[in-house]
């Protein structure tokens, strides 16, 4: 994966084929994951975290006014990612050109892959490991491997977004 500046503002992708398809599964798990997750899915809740923890009547009214456009923002951004990495034409190369506000959207999905993937692999809000079974020892070792990819690849949109703050 290559990412790069480009004349004006925004941000570059070269992505393999089997990235971008990666990207493209990982997003169809975020947007599962927001459509279909039951109020009690710790991924769901570091996703859309209470507004108010110590007050359940204010935080149940604020959630009334504004759960449902976070949700559509959150699904519209990775359903750009689905289209940005689609494959079907047989391509080995992927090359997206995304402006700022592009950019933003595409750096706004990887936090969210990134809460739901520590939440699945049990990595506490400080990134550390919470401990889990070794039965999911295999898949939690891919989820984690996404974790950190994905991490990388919201790093170098920053860098390219603001190199002064790197």
């Amino acid at each position: 994966m290559i990412v790069a500046g480009r004349s004006g503002e925004g941000v570059r992708l070269v992505l393999e084929a089997e990235e971008a398809m990666l990207l493209s599964e990982l997003a169809d798990q975020v947007d599962s994951v927001l459509l279909l997750g039951s109020d009690d899915d710790p991924a769901l809740e570091r996703l859309l975290p209470s507004a108010y923890p110590d007050d359940e009547n204010a935080a149940r009214e604020f959630e009334r006014y504004t759960r449902g456009s976070l949700v559509d923002g959150k699904r519209q951004a990775a359903q750009s990612v689905r289209d940005a990495t689609d494959v079907s034409d047989g391509r080995d190369l992927v090359e997206i050109e995304l402006d700022e506000s592009q950019a933003w959207g595409w750096l706004t999905f990887l936090t969210d892959l990134r809460l739901i993937l520590a939440e699945r692999v049990g990595l506490g809000d400080d990134g550390l490991d919470e401990g889990g079974s070794a039965d999911d020892e295999t898949r939690d070792d891919y989820l984690r491997a996404a974790y950190e990819w994905a991490g990388f690849v919201q790093g170098s949109m920053l860098e390219v977004l603001d190199p002064t703050e790197a």
